[in-house]
């Protein structure tokens, strides 16, 4: 409901304080004169202004809860509004420039069909009946010809909301997936650090609430841009700093969360798990990792047999048990216990029965020879002495010892992870022993310690009703479908061009692409450029007219997020579930992606699986965990915003973890691969504790002898990935993209500011221009990574990025790019 506002600023204060301003001469030359005046007629009041709950809701993680200042039908502004918790309050430029955004001269504000060549933006414009009856001709044709996965729908994460929005698991697009059939397409963007992590715990949330950071005692930014990417998180940081908090920051470049540390670790980039790996050797060779800890919360004690498996009860002659059922596979779970030595009973043990389990020196078992998780563990770490480290990321051998010393002694510690670890090759092999600092220091689980990121929106993929919500069922009883396959990017243009996939027939004749702008954010312009010119048939939904808009054949008109109702569901930075109103009527023709989806579905046929709004937040939030936070969309309507824990400093939970043992993990015999292409892989580098260089930035790759600059793909302040690109008020403050230069290298190739630069390697290439900056150490340089084609003075950013992976991993590599620098 719209709520009335008042201006502090009226006609009366005005004239009251030009009239002080007269009696001190500061109006002097404009005195009122009463000659020549004329009656006018009398000055109409000012439109009325009316607040409506917003939400910004782009994957910057945020979530700002906004005030929309609407007049005469129209957003005028925007501003901060209170949250239930005042502690986050926050608005940043983005938030403040969304009236840009919606009348930029860039929205798409009618359905529009390609005329000309892809990529050429030569478009007509067309009814929403002919675009609807279009794309309906077309899916009926593939899907009798090709069966449903003939069809493939890409989202991306332009908006987290739960109806329109691209909410992971749990928002309406899922639903309109299973609906439909269709083809799911891997974003593949930041799981490799997670993926790696969770090797370590097994998948555990182990982020505390913002609200906890003053009960650190130390807290480290570890691959964190805060005060870019998240600046809603950083005043949190900052109070506790001001209480006494101490402010670590590991990063290679010198930047405003740096300016505000009490210590900067400049590491090189991509080699935080060779640091990471230094400062467990320091660790455990001071043994400051207890061998009580070693042997209660690990799983250092189990055995591992010559094939790299675990030696099993059931290799004792001891037979398998039923457990309860697996969720996932609707079956009884074997349990087939893992075997230690216990050194107080003299026997091998389930892990579970062991007194005090062995770390080493365990002898033959039954004639099988073994080894500890313990020593196959060390016999990696000890190889990461300081010195070893050091000579890899470049961090003193002091310092490692200190940052060892800091997670030992100065605790609690609140480790906060980003996605600056995340866009290397290496990324998994990194999250592995990151994780294990705080972990095996006990600095997890407890107020002030913690490790990873703020994941305020598990309880949303955790306890949601996402299976009624969904997977639907129509009125004869009959389920939908669900999907029909996933594929990762990787795979496109092969799938595409060739019609099989692993052997096997796969044909994809369309995409449907939301909430996405593929062309910009992927790795590799030219690549994505190719797989969607390999498609026979394109329908993009977007706000403007994005490069990718460019290239397909069907454009569809989605409207603003203040032009319809949503909730506010994923964020990473408070733990609420914010209700946006509409505001005022969508732009031209545009409809909300809701609507969108269920029109769609109605000239298919299958219009009787869809749904209301309400009805789908209603199904989704219809648990015992929402109903015993009275969290219901009557709340979330009456109240704007309904916290997703019980109230108190929600805490990561580290004991038990959800691995196999419950324990922190320092091998796993079973590596399953995140990545569809993967048909091969050395299992031998996954089980156990492996770190290798980043393939392309790594010092010791032959390719930095050709292209010797690692190149940083930077978040802007006032973008989210593409998004507010088309916003006016922020090509005011950044009008195009610039490449930053550390001042040596720039004087050495002879570049000043402002000098026209080609950056190049085995890819491609793009042009823009240079800026000086001494934040940057020596061979490295960065430039934002969210501009569209036309913005650059010739090639394009993306294509300086591969696409390629590493085999267990789907995961886009951003930050994986070396280069050479010339002037032009």
């Amino acid at each position: 409901m719209a709520e009335n506002a008042t201006h502090g600023f009226t006609r009366r204060s005005f004239i009251k304080g030009a009239a002080a301003l007269t009696a001190t001469g500061a109006l002097v030359g404009c005195s009122p004169q009463a000659k020549n005046l004329e009656e006018t007629d009398k000055k109409q009041e000012a439109p009325e202004t009316q607040l409506y709950p917003g939400v910004c809701r782009g994957n910057c993680g945020g979530g700002c809860f906004l005030n929309v200042h609407v007049r005469d039908g129209q957003v005028v502004r925007t501003s901060a509004r209170d949250m239930p918790n005042t502690e986050y309050n926050r608005i940043c430029p983005r938030g403040l420039t969304h009236v840009g955004r919606m009348y930029s001269s860039e929205r798409v504000l009618y359905p529009m069909k390609r005329v000309g060549e892809r990529g050429s933006n030569d478009f007509e414009r067309i009814s929403w009946d002919e675009a609807l009856d279009t794309i309906a001709e077309k899916w009926k044709s593939y899907r009798e010809q090709f069966g449903p996965k003939s069809i493939m729908f890409f989202y991306g994460s332009g908006n987290y909301a739960l109806y329109s929005g691209s909410c992971n698991a749990a928002g309406a697009v899922v639903r309109f997936e299973n609906i439909l059939g269709c083809t799911d397409a891997g974003l593949d963007v930041d799981v490799g650090t997670g993926y790696g992590a969770s090797r370590a715990h097994g998948g555990a949330d182990l982020g505390n609430e913002l609200t906890d950071r003053k009960n650190a005692k130390t807290q480290i930014l570890w691959g964190n841009n805060p005060a870019i990417s998240l600046p809603h998180t950083l005043h949190f940081m900052m109070e506790a700093k001001e209480n006494g908090t101490r402010l670590i920051v590991i990063d290679p470049v010198y930047n405003p969360n740096t300016a505000k540390a009490d210590w900067w670790i400049p590491v090189k980039p991509g080699t935080d798990g060779a640091l990471a790996l230094g400062v467990l050797n320091v660790l455990i060779g001071n043994g400051w990792v207890d061998e009580d800890t070693l042997r209660s919360k690990t799983n250092c004690g189990l055995l591992i047999k010559e094939d790299g498996m675990y030696l099993r009860m059931s290799d004792l002659g001891v037979e398998p048990t039923e457990g309860d059922v697996d969720p996932l596979t609707g079956k009884p779970k074997v349990i087939n216990s893992p075997a230690v030595w216990d050194e107080a009973a003299s026997k091998a043990v389930a892990f579970s029965e062991a007194q005090k389990p062995a770390l080493k020196n365990v002898a033959p078992i039954d004639g099988v020879v073994v080894q500890t998780v313990y020593e196959n563990a060390m016999s990696y770490i000890s190889a990461w002495t300081p010195e070893a480290a050091s000579a890899v990321c470049g961090v003193s051998v002091e310092d490692i010892q200190e940052l060892a010393r800091v997670y030992h002694e100065d605790g609690p510690v609140t480790t906060e992870i980003m996605q600056g670890l995340n866009h290397y090759r290496n990324a998994h092999y990194t999250g592995w022993p990151v994780y294990l600092v705080g972990l095996l220091t006990g600095n997890a689980g407890k107020p002030g310690a913690a490790i990873g990121q703020s994941e305020e929106y598990l309880p949303q993929m955790l306890f949601s009703n996402i299976k009624g919500a969904c997977y639907p069922v129509n009125s004869a009883g009959e389920a939908a479908p669900g999907i029909s396959g996933h594929l990762d990017t990787t795979v496109f243009e092969e799938v595409f061009t060739t019609g099989k996939f692993k052997g096997e027939d796969y044909v994809v004749k369309s995409a449907y692409i939301h909430c996405s702008n593929p062309l910009v954010t992927m790795c590799s312009n030219d690549y994505t450029s190719r797989w969607i010119d390999a498609l026979e048939f394109v329908v993009v939904a977007d706000m403007c007219m994005t490069e990718t808009c460019k290239y397909a054949d069907i454009v569809l008109p989605a409207a603003h997020w203040f032009e319809q109702q949503d909730i506010g569901f994923l964020f990473s930075s408070h733990p609420y579930l914010l209700w946006q109103e509409k505001c005022v009527e969508p732009q031209g023709e545009s409809k909300p992606d809701f609507q969108i989806f269920g029109d769609i579905l109605d000239r298919l046929g299958l219009g009787e699986f869809w749904c209301t709004e309400d009805e789908y937040a209603e199904t989704i939030l219809d648990s015992e965990y929402w109903k015993s936070l009275d969290c219901t969309l009557e709340n979330i309507k009456a109240k704007g915003a309904v916290r997703i824990y019980p109230e108190g400093d929600k805490l990561g939970s580290a004991d038990p973890l959800p691995t196999e043992t419950g324990r922190i993990q320092l091998y796993q015999e079973v590596a399953v691969p995140n990545n569809v292409a993967t048909t091969d892989f050395d299992i031998s580098k996954e089980r156990g504790l492996h770190w290798e260089t980043p393939v392309y930035v790594g010092e010791d790759r032959e390719y930095r002898k050709t292209y010797p600059f690692s190149l940083l793909s930077e978040h802007m302040r006032t973008h989210t990935h593409t998004q507010w690109w088309e916003c006016g008020y922020v090509r005011e403050f950044e009008r195009e993209p610039v490449v930053r230069i550390n001042p040596d290298d720039a004087a050495e190739l002879g570049i000043a500011e402002g000098d026209t630069v080609r950056l190049s390697n085995d890819n491609g290439y793009v042009v823009m221009k240079a800026a000086i900056s001494a934040g940057l150490p020596r061979k490295m340089i960065s430039s934002g990574r969210s501009w569209q084609k036309d913005d650059f003075i010739d090639g394009h950013f993306a294509n300086l990025s591969s696409k390629d992976y590493n085999s267990m991993i789907a995961n886009q590599a951003f930050n994986d790019v070396a280069v050479m620098i010339e002037k032009l």
